[in-house]
C-alpha cells in the first residue's frame, strides 16, 4: 500500500478545512438550536431519594454544573478556535522552509 505524503496534496486544503471550520463554527454559534439547551434544574424541590439513587443524583447534578448551559455554543467555540488555529499553522509554514513544513 502506498503512503500518501501530505506535502503531496493541494496546498490549500488545510486553508479550505480552516475556513469551513470557521464557517460551521460561526453557523452553530448563531443558529443555537434549543434541543442543545439544558434545562434549569430545579432548586427548592426537596429530594426523597437515599442510597445509591441519591448518590446518582449527586454525581448527575456535579457534572451538570460543569456543563455549559448552551452545548451548541461550546462546540461552535472550540470549531472557531481549531479553524483559526489550522489556517494560522497552514500560513506560518509558509513562511518555513519546505523541508520543515507541517501540512
Amino acid at each position: 500500500m502506498q503512503d500518501i505524503d501530505p506535502r503531496d496534496l493541494a496546498p490549500s486544503s488545510p486553508i479550505i478545512a480552516g475556513v469551513a471550520l470557521l464557517g460551521v463554527g460561526l453557523i452553530l454559534r448563531n443558529w443555537q438550536p434549543s434541543a442543545l439547551e439544558l434545562p434549569e434544574p430545579e432548586r427548592d424541590r426537596p429530594h426523597r431519594d437515599r442510597g445509591a439513587r441519591r448518590a446518582a443524583r449527586k454525581a448527575r447534578d456535579g457534572v451538570a454544573r460543569l456543563m455549559p448551559h448552551n452545548l451548541t455554543r461550546s462546540v461552535a467555540r472550540s470549531l472557531l478556535v481549531v479553524g483559526a488555529a489550522l489556517i494560522m499553522v497552514r500560513a506560518l509554514d509558509e513562511l518555513v522552509e519546505e523541508e520543515e513544513t507541517l501540512f
